[in-house]
């Protein structure tokens, strides 16, 4: 039996959203209500040995009423936490995106080469899909993904590759511009924001200014159109210790104006309990022209916690001191054995208003406490795909996330 969440979601334009904990049962919205419901659904795809598991960070999109997913990763035979080796995909899968409750998938081609860890956005001309990594490295590569008309075969585009390699960014598209932010930028925790316009793409990638504070990988980052303008809204991320800087794990947010070339300052994500909630690892989605969907992410202090253990490790090995080393590295292998509970990954579904600069949860479950995650959609439907439920641990749940 098909599991759905419904929670009450109180006046989606401009109003507040009421922040309900979801049951473990469906409920009925009363008819005048407005609301969101969570679902999971049934069927993945199988089309490669060990994709059926599970991925993180697939490229994900929505073309003329077609689910699309493409690459991801995970560890299909040794699990992480026993120094597993990660396994990248190449396969690129439709189905049609109406369904009910049950996907039956088609394998419809493969990405050029095997990778995840990019930014894919959904325009009418088909799936942009932008960097990202493999076993061989960071990429550059840009592509788009369509459909023949009997939807059964993929159409690869190449577009303009990125000026550096990039992987764990994050980005958006708004009016044919696509924008891509922080990451690892060749190799490094990057400020960095390019744009590329979708309608004039022989002009190339354009270097933006950098946003203000630490570098950001796996950032949320969020395109909008408020008042004719095109903004774009950055959340979250972290970046381990380099070059001599800190570990670093953000909580706070941006707004960058293109025409006026500026970043500024928003409201810090944060749930029912007023705990500012790290969007770092989860994913985000326009839903008007004024909310913003956000889902996962990891827990600021657990996680920071692990950075700082890293960063603790590395100053060691340089001193020469190896009891410490020895005493960290049995300290990491213990933290990946916790139960997914444990984690405490970001379990909320959270609304951000960008005409009220204010945040709401809307719903709270297990089902979207993810990191890695791809999110996608449009109209009133959108979809969670897979993630991780702990270090190294991906799940093959696909939930449907729908506004009433």
């Amino acid at each position: 039996m098909t599991e759905t969440k419904t929670i009450r979601f109180l006046s989606i334009i401009g109003c507040l959203l009421a922040g309900m904990a979801a049951s473990c049962s469906s409920r009925q919205v009363a008819p005048n209500e407005e609301g969101i419901s969570v679902q999971k659904m049934t069927g993945f795809p199988e089309g490669e040995p060990g994709f059926s598991l599970g991925v993180s960070a697939c490229y994900a999109g929505i073309y003329q009423g077609e689910l699309l997913i493409a690459g991801g990763c995970n560890f299909p035979e040794t699990p992480a936490a026993e120094g597993g080796k990660k396994k990248f995909y190449q396969g690129i899968y439709a189905a049609d995106a109406s369904a009910d409750s049950v996907f039956i998938w088609r394998k419809v081609g493969q990405l050029p080469v095997a990778a995840a860890y990019g930014v894919s956005v959904s325009t009418p001309q088909g799936v942009v899909c932008v960097g990202g990594s493999n076993e061989n490295g960071s990429l550059s590569a840009v592509y788009r993904l369509s459909l023949t008309d009997d939807k059964q075969t993929v159409i690869v585009d190449t577009l303009p590759s990125l000026p550096c390699t990039m992987d764990n960014m994050s980005g958006s598209v708004v009016d044919y511009t696509l924008f891509v932010a922080g990451g690892n930028v060749d190799g490094k925790p990057s400020n960095a924001l390019y744009c590329l316009s979708l309608s004039s793409p022989e002009t190339g990638w354009q270097r933006l200014p950098d946003f203000p504070g630490s570098p950001r990988v796996q950032p949320v980052c969020v395109g909008q159109r408020k008042e004719g303008e095109t903004l774009l809204y950055l959340w979250g991320g972290f970046a381990g210790a380099s070059d001599g800087r800190s570990a670093s794990l953000s909580t706070d947010g941006y707004c960058y104006s293109p025409s006026l070339q500026q970043w500024q300052s928003v409201s810090v994500p944060v749930g029912n309990d007023s705990v500012p909630v790290a969007l770092g690892g989860g994913a985000g989605i326009a839903l008007t022209d004024s909310l913003i969907l956000c889902t996962g992410g990891v827990n600021k202090d657990i996680f920071f916690s692990a950075l700082q253990r890293e960063e603790m490790m590395k100053t060691a090995v340089a001193n020469g001191k190896q009891t410490v080393v020895d005493s960290l590295k049995l300290e990491a292998k213990k933290y990946m054995l916790h139960p997914a509970g444990w984690y405490r990954f970001n379990d909320r579904i959270l609304i951000y208003n960008t005409r009220r600069d204010k945040w709401e949860e809307a719903v709270r479950g297990e089902d979207v406490a993810r990191a890695g995650a791809a999110l996608t959609g449009q109209g009133q439907t959108f979809f969670n795909i897979n993630g991780e439920l702990k270090p190294g641990i991906r799940t093959p749940e696909i939930v449907k996330i729908m506004i009433d």
